[in-house]
């Protein structure tokens, strides 16, 4: 089981970090992640001898109200990815109609990789931290696999899977 440990820290006026519940509770538990294909699509790639597109990186936001996890539906387009179905999910806006792609996440410094049958494509357009894109939301279905634990107080998670 691999356990990924992050303390988001506060910076004071002299130029410290203090520990605080505020950095967290700000951006939220975010993991650097990097999407690419599944390891069935690159086996099948590699037997046609077509190139294996380069994973995208960038932010994953833990999202415990996400049953399943998403990712940017245009990053899905740009590894080549097609839809393998369809789903109606509920969203702040109400119901709306989104693909499902087969994907792999890599979560960077946790060391924790995971292979999807399928995440849903979602648009999170302008969904970002300090600039940086928010790419993937990690659901409950990624969580249903390990242990979770937000510490408000301290602004610390960890995830262990």
């Amino acid at each position: 089981m691999s356990v990924f440990n992050n303390q988001l820290f506060e910076n004071t006026p002299d130029g410290r970090q203090k520990i605080s519940p505020n950095p967290l509770a700000q951006v939220g538990a975010i993991l650097d992640v990097a999407i690419s294909i599944p390891q069935a699509l690159i086996e099948l790639y590699q037997k046609e001898h077509k190139p294996i597109p380069s994973p995208i990186t960038g932010i994953g936001l833990i999202d415990t109200g996400a049953s399943r996890s998403c990712v940017h539906a245009p990053i899905m387009k740009q590894l080549g990815i097609n839809p393998i179905n369809v789903v109606t999910s509920g969203t702040a806006n109400g119901q709306a109609l989104h693909g499902l792609f087969p994907a792999h996440f890599n979560f960077l410094a946790a060391k924790i990789e995971i292979d999807f049958a399928s995440v849903v494509g979602v648009n999170l357009a302008g969904q970002d931290i300090n600039g940086n894109q928010i790419i993937a939301l990690i659901g409950r279905d990624v969580l249903a696999m390990g242990i979770f634990v937000y510490n408000g107080s301290t602004g610390s998670f960890s995830l262990a899977i």
